[in-house]
């Protein structure tokens, strides 16, 4: 069961174009284009004449056209043309979803469109912000999106996922401050003299011990944004994490995953910035790995017993909760207009 009424990562803004995007998200086939005047368009992936996938079609102008018949719908979702035929049946129409593009991504509502409010678009600013080195990369993760967020919430697996990357042991032993603004679940640790990780001492130049603090933002349904500052007497370098998780099915996900630096060099091209850009995408392979290795055992012993909690689980404890509650009120509402 997903959130429908929250905003999803469902493209990057450069996948739009004039050629149909084909994506599922929270279990329904979508197909995202861009229109010729420049309106990003979400439409649903299935012609009502024959079903076919509109994605299979073409588009022209301000329309996408059935590959099947020709039969061609605008970014309402409204027929605007049938080869062949003048009139156009009242059902000959696919559902719309409201699509706004903003701070990376192209984002899509999957709920009642009466509900879309943009202003709830999380506040990724830094990804517009030239004072921010930024890249981003898009991921298909065979697991469950709540094994995602488990995974980016929970910062303490860092030590024996990552030891030759981004671990410390620290990162285990310290404890996190866990605590709830609105619907937001946030995360902060905060670690005193500890030794950097082999990557972090060669992005600070860090020759020693280092002061860093840690503080995570959740917001529904599954986005999430991480501020990781490290620091000595003669340097402090600030890396961002932005990670907005879209659920493809029961058992996929698309994960987005942004990476923001205030240190280094700006050319891309540099030695330093090819390599931070190869560290990066390592220490996210070993992410990955556990996540789906994850869902490779759940798939094979069935549905699972409820997991045995320890403490560092309690900001992922308190998104789930978080979730679980709109859920109801979702339901509910959904209840009372069906009434």
């Amino acid at each position: 069961m997903f959130l429908k009424n929250q905003w999803y990562a469902a493209a990057f803004p450069g996948e739009l174009g004039g050629e149909p995007l084909a994506r599922t998200i929270c279990g329904e086939p979508v197909v995202l284009f861009r229109t010729a005047s420049g309106v990003p368009v979400a439409l649903e992936d299935r012609c009502p004449h024959r079903y076919a996938p509109l994605s299979a079609g073409r588009c022209a102008g301000e329309t996408i056209a059935c590959g099947y018949h020709g039969i061609a719908f605008d970014a309402g979702g409204a027929c605007a043309h049938i080869p062949g035929q003048p009139n156009i049946p009242p059902r000959m129409r696919v559902r719309s979803y409201p699509l706004v593009e903003r701070a990376g991504w192209a984002w899509i509502w999957m709920g009642e469109a009466a509900q879309a409010d943009a202003g709830a678009i999380p506040d990724y600013h830094w990804l517009d912000n030239e004072d921010w080195l930024s890249f981003a990369r898009h991921y298909r993760i065979k697991a469950h999106w709540e094994l995602c967020a488990d995974n980016l919430l929970d910062l303490s697996h860092t030590p024996f996922i990552h030891p030759a990357t981004v671990g410390v042991r620290e990162m285990a032993e310290v404890p996190v401050k866990t605590w709830t603004e609105g619907d937001r679940v946030y995360q902060r640790r905060t670690m005193s003299q500890v030794t950097p990780s082999p990557f972090v001492a060669e992005w600070g130049d860090f020759p020693g011990a280092i002061d860093r603090v840690a503080t995570v933002e959740w917001q529904p349904a599954g986005n999430m944004a991480a501020e990781l500052v490290y620091e000595n007497a003669d340097n402090r370098i600030t890396l961002r994490l932005t990670n907005p998780l879209t659920p493809e099915t029961e058992a996929t996900t698309h994960v987005w995953f942004a990476w923001s630096r205030d240190f280094g060099p700006k050319e891309e091209d540099h030695p330093a910035s090819i390599r931070f850009k190869e560290q990066s995408f390592a220490i996210m392979a070993e992410d990955v790995g556990i996540m789906e290795i994850q869902q490779a055992a759940i798939d094979r012993t069935g549905t699972p017993r409820p997991p045995v909690p320890i403490n560092a689980d309690a900001t992922l404890i308190a998104a789930r909760k978080m979730v679980e509650k709109l859920l109801a009120e979702e339901a509910a509402g959904g209840a009372r207009l069906s009434a």
